[in-house]
């Protein structure tokens, strides 16, 4: 059974009347958020296909991409072993065998690409590791101005993000006290301001359910058709006020007659600032949802972080890294078949040298090379 259509809440002027800032940012609220509602459930829609393909297509590909990768390692150490090389070849090797396993150990670990890690660089990878990503957390714990605690699992850039995120947003929820003249903190005029408004808006959320709930429990419906009636809106009520969701509640008003637009229209400014708020909450709330969505599905298909993506475009990126992904793989097959000529293997090894050059004065101011 399919829900019935979302009444509309929007304010509509009134003989000419114009519309309150209140009012105008009712409206607005009402309509961003429908607007992400069809957005989300687009993302929640496409999303099944785009994983129904990852295992199928994509999955499959990557493996073969990192197969054929850690063979290319291997195959780059046992060529040192056999070829005879000059220092600089060689030193050039192992930078390459090192960058190359460290990219290729994954959360799980891979002991014979450690070892050969370790074999190059003459260091221990989980070392290494360690004081790597120790040097990263010190560096966001300064950045940011906080504590991400000693407890973090630092191999794991998933929960590093996660714990980033959680403090930020703590930091932000709770602004730094005020000290009075007597050295105590005490809270400013804008926190209580702030903290009063947070509270009546709270007030109104439960107001809404609290009428809602007294006109639909089904416990006091003598007629069974109008007991079961009632007992699915209560749910849907429930749902809704657990979710601190004041559009729903309205829209739950609205179709069982409570209120009408009329009622919307006519509500007090300090009343409608009080919803405006819940609204606002709400909104971001869809956005964090949306937000997450699409950073998961750029992170599981490897697109860049501020690459545009939407339902819309979803089949189409996809389509790319699939083929993107198939001209990886079919350039290291190419490129292992070629390094098999040791004289293609110290050219190549020599045109990297020329690369690793090249990045390292890129990062230098262009002026700054010729003082």
């Amino acid at each position: 059974m399919t829900s019935p259509k979302p009444l509309s809440l929007s304010i509509a002027g009134q003989s000419g009347k114009p519309l309150s800032g209140a009012q105008k940012k009712f409206n607005s609220l009402i309509g961003r958020i429908e607007k992400q509602r069809k957005l989300l459930a687009a993302w929640q829609a496409a999303l099944p296909l785009c994983q129904e393909r990852w295992s199928g297509e994509f999955k499959p590909l990557l493996d073969e991409y990192r197969a054929r990768n850690r063979e290319f390692a291997f195959f780059l150490d046992q060529s040192g072993e056999r070829l005879k090389l000059t220092k600089t070849d060689r030193r050039t090797l192992g930078e390459l065998i090192c960058e190359l396993a460290s990219s290729l150990i994954g959360d799980d670990g891979d002991e014979a690409l450690k070892a050969l890690y370790n074999k190059h660089s003459g260091s221990d990878f989980d070392r290494d590791a360690r004081a790597e990503n120790e040097l990263l957390k010190n560096a966001m714990e300064q950045a940011f101005g906080i504590d991400l605690g000693d407890d973090l699992d630092l191999d794991s850039h998933e929960n590093v993000a996660q714990r980033l995120f959680e403090k930020l947003q703590a930091q932000a929820e709770q602004p730094a006290p005020r000290k009075g003249l007597g050295g105590t903190a005490r809270k400013s005029a804008q926190q209580l301001r702030r903290e009063e408004a947070e509270a009546q808006a709270g007030r109104s959320v439960r107001e809404v359910y609290r009428k809602l709930a007294s006109a639909l429990h089904p416990d006091r419906e003598t007629d069974a058709a109008e007991r079961e009636r009632k007992t699915g809106l209560m749910q849907r009520v429930n749902q809704a006020y657990d979710k601190g969701n004041l559009l729903d509640l309205l829209q739950l008003q609205l179709e069982v007659e409570q209120i009408d637009r009329e009622h919307i229209a006519n509500l007090a400014e300090d009343r409608l600032r009080h919803y405006n708020r819940v609204l606002d909450e709400q909104l971001r709330e869809l956005q964090d949802e949306v937000r997450s969505l699409e950073q998961a599905f750029k992170a599981q298909f490897d697109l860049d972080p501020l690459d545009k993506v939407s339902p819309t475009n979803l089949g189409r990126k996809l389509q790319d890294q699939l083929r993107l992904l198939r001209e990886d793989v079919a350039f290291i097959k190419a490129e292992r078949e070629l390094l098999e000529d040791p004289r293609e293997l110290k050219r190549w090894l020599k045109e990297e040298r020329k690369q690793q050059r090249a990045d390292a004065f890129g990062e230098i101011p262009f002026d700054m090379l010729f003082r």
